[in-house]
C-alpha cells in the first residue's frame, strides 16, 4: 500500500471513528470497523494495531465488541495461526441490529418510565399541577410509543414513516396556542 493510501486510509477512519463517536459508540470502533471495510481482504489484529497505532489489548477489546454487534466477523485462513477479521459491508444490516438493540431497548425504557410517572402523579391530591402534569406526560408517552413504532417499522421495512410524527407533533400547537408548551 502507497503512503498516500495509507494516509487516506487514515482519514476515512477517522472520519467514521468521529461519526460513530458521535452516535455514542467509542471512535475505536468506528476506526477499526473502516480500516477492515476498506480493505480488500481480512485482516490479523496485528496489522489492525500497527495501521490504528492502537495497543494490541485495544484492538482485542475493540474487535470483540465489534463482533457482539454484528458489524465485524472473525474469519479463518487455511494454513494461517493468527485470526483474521474482515467488515460487515451491509449498511442495512449493521444500522438495523444497532436500531434494534440500542435505540428501541432506550425507547421501550423511556416509555416504561413514563407510564410510571403518570401513574405516580395519579396518585397524588387532584389539583391543576396535578391534570398540567398528566396530560403533558401523556403527550410525552405518546410520542415515544410513535417513536417506537417508527423504529419498528423502519426494521421491518427498511423505510422509516416520519408522517407519524406529524400527529404527535401537532397535538400541542392546539392545545397549547397562546400557551407556553
Amino acid at each position: 500500500m502507497t503512503e498516500s493510501l495509507e494516509a487516506a486510509e487514515r482519514l476515512a477512519a477517522d472520519a467514521i471513528g468521529d461519526v460513530i463517536e458521535h452516535w455514542g459508540f467509542r471512535k475505536a470502533l468506528g476506526r477499526t470497523w473502516t480500516l477492515l471495510f476498506l480493505r480488500q481482504e481480512a485482516q490479523p489484529a496485528s496489522e489492525i494495531s500497527e495501521r490504528l497505532a492502537m495497543s494490541a489489548g485495544a484492538v482485542s477489546g475493540t474487535l470483540n465488541e465489534l463482533q457482539r454487534w454484528g458489524v465485524v466477523r472473525r474469519v479463518w485462513k487455511p494454513g494461517e495461526r493468527k485470526e483474521f477479521y474482515e467488515a460487515e459491508t451491509d449498511f442495512w444490516k449493521m444500522i438495523s441490529r444497532v436500531v434494534s438493540e440500542r435505540e428501541r431497548f432506550l425507547a421501550e425504557s423511556v416509555e416504561e418510565r413514563l407510564a410510571q410517572a403518570a401513574e405516580l402523579a395519579r396518585q397524588t391530591p387532584a389539583s391543576p399541577q396535578q391534570d398540567h402534569f398528566i396530560e403533558r406526560v401523556t403527550r410525552l408517552s405518546q410520542f415515544a410509543q410513535v417513536a417506537k413504532s417508527v423504529m419498528d417499522s423502519f426494521i421491518r421495512s427498511q423505510r422509516a414513516d416520519f408522517q407519524l410524527f406529524g400527529n404527535v407533533l401537532s397535538m400541542g400547537r392546539a392545545r397549547g396556542a397562546g400557551r407556553d408548551a
